[in-house]
């Protein structure tokens, strides 16, 4: 006899190998059998991506100049029209946005104990734990999923040197409360806004909330460059910082920074 989970509505004893690995929503069959058709196969989230002719110009154009590193043309390119799309003073390309959330950490000078949230992909996390920090979760409201502004206000205490929130599934936080309780802390904000790109409140892009707000471009996301991020940086002096930490401190041939 098949059962069902209760909160999935999934066969207990489901080809759980077979999900994975298809990356569907895999039927109810016996390990080893045939795995699914395409048109059998249920994708969460799919990846939109331009016709290959509109790209094959750009692409030969970095073939041929072989300039594939280092702020080449298109990279310099991409932040400032991203920045003027969005609505935002500075964006600071990274390798994904879990490096743009460490290297955002890392400059907003946190130390010891930050306040974040449970309900988040595991990055989040993890970027707090190699920036050297310790997570403290604050519960979050059932209504907004987002940390709850006043479970937030009775976990701050004297130990507390930041706060790290999550726009989860693009709903913008509470952000006036997080922003009157640092204030009020004198402590930074580094906002996860992996779900956030082209998020947008009365007063514009939610992505100007907080001393940082980092975006992922991961296939999984609304907007894509299969991988990467950037990070939101709210004056040229934090965007240059940024992109110091991220160059390894190399400033020029002959002078290289110190990145603590």
């Amino acid at each position: 006899m098949t059962t069902f989970s209760p909160s999935l509505g999934l066969p207990a004893d489901i080809n759980w190998a077979a999900f994975v690995r298809e990356g569907a929503m895999a039927e109810h069959r016996p390990a080893g059998e045939a795995a699914l058709s395409q048109d059998q196969q249920l994708f969460v989230t799919r990846p939109a991506l331009p016709p290959l002719n509109e790209l094959m110009p750009l692409l030969e154009d970095m073939w041929s100049s072989r300039v594939l590193s280092n702020d080449g043309k298109y990279h310099e390119i991409f932040e400032r029209e991203l920045a003027a799309y969005l609505g935002v003073p500075h964006v600071a390309l990274v390798s994904n946005a879990t490096m743009g959330l460490v290297l955002a950490l890392r400059d907003s000078r946190m130390r010891g104990k930050v306040l974040t949230t449970p309900f988040s992909f595991v990055g989040t996390s993890h970027a707090l734990a190699f920036a050297g920090l310790d997570p403290v979760f604050v519960d979050i409201d059932a209504d907004t999923l987002n940390m709850d502004p006043v479970r937030l206000e009775e976990a701050m205490d004297e130990s507390i040197t930041g706060i790290l929130p999550v726009h989860c599934f693009g709903r913008s936080c509470d952000v006036d409360s997080i922003a009157a309780l640092a204030d009020r802390r004198r402590i930074p904000v580094v906002y996860d806004a992996a779900h956030a790109f082209g998020v947008c409140d009365e007063g514009g892009s939610i992505l100007r909330h907080g001393d940082y707000a980092v975006l992922s471009f991961h296939a999984t996301k609304v907007f894509n460059t299969f991988e990467g991020g950037a990070v939101i940086c709210r004056s040229a002096e934090s965007k240059r910082s940024i992109d110091l930490l991220r160059k390894f401190g190399i400033v020029d041939e002959m002078l290289i920074h110190r990145t603590n």
